[in-house]
């Protein structure tokens, strides 16, 4: 009598999607945008908009700033972005006028073999 294996293994760490990076063409269908408050001249507003169909995971931003520093800040948890949200998030030390540029980094999820940002909760 030949036995079945299981078909599902809860400590199976493989799935069918893949947190990645996005590609230049999917930055485009998310809009950043940063400023500051109007009482809080030292800590940078960061604005992203996810305009494509699954949700963004981003980690963190790095500043650089007129001086040649940088200031990095990590979104502890990351900071979730839903397809047609838009969310904002703070990097504190960065003093108005003092910014020369800024990064934002976001993931998305991928289904293994497909190029298209999906969203891991949604069939299909």
């Amino acid at each position: 009598q030949a036995t079945q294996s299981w078909a599902w293994n809860p400590f199976e760490t493989k799935t069918a999607y893949q947190e990645l990076e996005l590609s230049s063409a999917e930055w485009r269908q998310v809009d950043v945008k940063a400023g500051w408050a109007a009482d809080a001249n030292t800590t940078l507003l960061i604005e992203a908009s996810n305009k494509l169909p699954g949700p963004l995971a981003c980690h963190g931003a790095v500043v650089s700033l007129n001086n040649g520093t940088e200031v990095k800040k990590s979104f502890s948890p990351y900071l979730y972005i839903p397809p047609g949200a838009t969310r904002q998030a703070g990097v504190n030390g960065v003093k108005k006028g003092q910014m020369k540029g800024f990064a934002l980094s976001c993931n998305c999820w991928k289904k293994a073999g497909d190029a298209r940002c999906v969203d891991p909760k949604k069939p299909g």
